[in-house]
């Protein structure tokens, strides 16, 4: 593998990349003396790969390291920052390296193994670019051991400075946390040291818009929509629910895993959650127009594979409808103006939609929390934010404030 000779001896700056539908290492392309962006040899071969990122790369201790490395126009001055490190441990002029040490590097390399195997790839995605990106551009020491509440406040400064806002710092900060949880590192930092941000309501569909949103709906498409609003799955949830899961005895439907599709429930927990008896009544027609065996999904794809394509259905029924806000845009240009293309309407909106109707209905919120799938009763509470009993407003009216409004 060649080496940025120039400026870096014996550090390589190397690119991750895919290829083949696999993500693997690849040396760079270097041209009198400069690198070629997105350019790396693949079997011998040069080939331009603009996905991925680029890593520093060394030996120490007999061991092969590698560092997530800065934007390309650093990559040089950092390759050569990394080897003057190496030579100053080298003739002793910084301590040497401890093998025995976890560095903070492999932490953070082993830590997202672990979440690429045992989570979701969603969560995968988001942890990377969190821990080898913006945590690791703030974290300066090079063992894990060596974090303090220092460097935890340091990390949240840096995400400000990065124009975050606080509830993405907020999330970001969750993140790191939970990385040094897996290693046995908690208490790193104080009950005030977390960043402050407004907790927004959750915005939940009008009955006008629901019923605007059924009317335009096709029987299959009224069903998939049915079936968010009164199950309160996540996306994915719906994507790989099957007729397995529908228990048309107790009018209950559950969320299991799904080894063969390598769907695990978030949270890793299993739940059922109760639909009304008109729901399941629609659920047994559907399922007989559709002759469905057991372990086949409830809402398919045309090949009879889960489907990945609800949030379009969801979009076409809005622009029916003529519920779209005229004003949305896409990145590629589109205007939901002119197609399906609305910001307003998303999936994720039925599931806030079922949490805040279930409250305002009388279920407590402990029950709740076990239908929605929270691990903790917080993530449950923030509903009661956009809650309002039925008989507020007469309360309100017959209230003495209003009699001093009308005076």
């Amino acid at each position: 593998m060649p080496r940025y000779k120039k400026s870096a001896g014996r550090v390589n700056i190397v690119k991750m990349i895919k290829d083949a539908g696999k993500w693997r290492f690849a040396p760079i392309v270097e041209r009198d003396g400069s690198i070629v962006r997105d350019t790396v040899i693949v079997n011998g071969q040069e080939e331009n790969h603009p996905e991925g990122r680029y890593y520093l790369e060394w030996y120490e201790g007999g061991k092969r390291r590698r560092k997530g490395g800065p934007v390309f126009e650093d990559l040089v001055a950092a390759a050569q920052a990394k080897f003057i490190e190496l030579e100053a441990r080298r003739v002793g002029l910084l301590p040497a390296a401890d093998p025995e040490r976890l560095s903070i590097d492999d932490a953070i390399s082993g830590y997202l193994e672990f979440v690429r195997k045992q989570r979701s790839h969603r969560t995968y995605l988001t942890y990377r670019p969190t821990l080898t990106e913006l945590f690791r551009k703030s974290y300066t020491k090079t063992y894990f051991d060596e974090v303090t509440r220092a460097d935890i406040l340091e990390f949240i400064s840096f995400a400000y400075e990065s124009d975050l806002a606080a509830r993405t710092v907020y999330s970001k900060l969750v993140t790191v946390l939970q990385f040094f949880k897996h290693y046995g590192k908690t208490e790193l930092i104080n009950s005030r040291d977390w960043p402050e941000y407004v907790g927004t309501i959750r915005p939940v569909y009008t009955r006008e818009e629901i019923l605007a949103l059924l009317n335009a709906a096709t029987f299959e498409e009224q069903i998939l929509l049915k079936f968010f609003l009164t199950s309160g799955f996540r996306k994915d949830e719906v994507r790989y629910a099957t007729w397995h899961d529908v228990d048309f005895h107790h009018s209950l439907v559950r969320v299991t895993a799904k080894p063969f599709w390598k769907f695990k429930p978030k949270n890793y927990e299993e739940r059922s959650v109760p639909l009304p008896t008109v729901m399941m009544e629609q659920l047994q027609a559907w399922k007989n127009k559709t002759n469905a065996a057991a372990w086949d999904p409830i809402f398919p794809n045309t090949k009879g594979k889960p489907d990945s394509t609800h949030i379009e259905v969801l979009k076409r029924v809005a622009f029916r409808a003529k519920l779209n806000c005229g004003q949305c845009e896409t990145k590629h240009g589109n205007t939901c103006a002119t197609g399906p293309h609305c910001g307003r309407f998303f999936l994720h909106k039925f599931r806030h939609t079922f949490a805040t109707q279930h409250l305002r209905d009388g279920i407590d919120i402990r029950t709740l929390q076990h239908w929605l799938g929270h691990s903790d009763m917080e993530s449950t509470i923030v509903y009661l934010k956009g809650i309002q009993a039925k008989d507020a407003v007469e309360k309100v009216n017959a209230g003495l404030l209003a009699s001093y409004v009308d005076y």
